[in-house]
């Protein structure tokens, strides 16, 4: 119950944080050396303050050509894409590490150290390995077969999905299937899993029933992390697959129009405020007690 009614305070101080971190490209100055310019961070919070309060004057640049579009609903088309894909990616890396990882508990020992040697391997790759990999090898099959799988490379105005969406997914998968995996050795010490086969049921129905139920829950503790790795990551595959979308319009505005880069901030922020208070509310309510996450 007081992390319930903490929410909102951690809310409003989130918000406060955002606000002033929004202007801190204006803070720190060189000439000749580094300097913090305390006077230019004032001005430059009370600008945002005034075109919040005037969001019609805030403009964006989006596109090679440097066109300016008014804030909304420009920035409401990327975000809605760019999240699209992040949406994609988050649900197919858990349902493909969740089945991964039921599948591989049915092996035998000498092949569970192999899936974890590749899980490394795969957790260990960088972002940027992964999409330039891929593109490669669909040139590759497509000087071979004439056979243009996907788009690799977003031109004019057409929107690309299927392989930015891949990308964004690799480096979850293996994490996520790794967590999946401790946490299931973890539980089948515990009495219950004993108890689940004295009454006769079948090691699938114990893990899928039983097991995954309480891994699901040591999920929620990790979410947080995965989100801010694929966010992270979304930026970079914007910027290798030439999509001007949300993480990369975020990016050229946080110096040149802080008031733009703080309201897409608050965007990222409140939508998936309200999702993790909501499941940390649900789940209290679920295993009862207060959770710390």
């Amino acid at each position: 119950m007081k992390q319930i009614m903490w929410l909102p305070i951690q809310f409003l101080l989130t918000c406060t944080g955002l606000f002033l971190f929004s202007a801190a490209g204006s803070l720190l100055f060189y000439d000749h050396e580094l300097v913090i310019h305390l006077a230019k961070y004032i001005h430059t919070l009370k600008q945002i303050f005034h075109d919040l309060i005037h969001p019609g004057s805030i403009f964006i640049t989006v596109g090679e050509e440097g066109k300016n579009y008014p804030i909304f609903p420009m920035l409401l088309k990327l975000f809605g894409y760019s999240f699209l894909l992040l949406a994609s990616a988050f649900s197919i890396a858990v349902v493909v590490s969740a089945f991964t990882s039921y599948l591989i508990m049915f092996l035998p020992r000498w092949a569970k150290r192999v899936c974890f040697r590749i899980l490394d391997l795969f957790d260990s790759l960088p972002d940027v390995l992964i999409v330039v990999l891929l593109q490669l090898f669909i040139i590759w099959l497509f000087k071979q077969t004439d056979l243009l799988l996907f788009d690799i490379y977003k031109l004019g105005e057409d929107k690309i999905y299927v392989l930015p969406i891949v990308c964004l997914a690799v480096l979850p998968i293996a994490f996520l299937t790794k967590h999946f995996l401790f946490q299931i050795r973890e539980e089948e010490d515990r009495p219950y899993v004993e108890y689940s086969f004295s009454k006769g049921f079948s090691k699938a129905y114990t893990l899928w029933v039983h097991l995954f139920r309480n891994v699901w829950i040591q999920f929620y503790y990790h979410i947080k992390p995965i989100f801010l790795l694929m966010l992270s990551n979304l930026l970079i595959i914007e910027i290798l697959f030439n999509i001007n979308g949300f993480m990369y319009v975020m990016l050229s505005t946080a110096t040149v129009k802080p008031s733009a880069f703080f309201i897409g901030m608050l965007m990222i922020y409140i939508p998936f405020f309200i999702i993790f208070s909501v499941g940390r509310i649900l789940l209290m309510k679920t295993i009862g007690g207060e959770l710390e996450v």
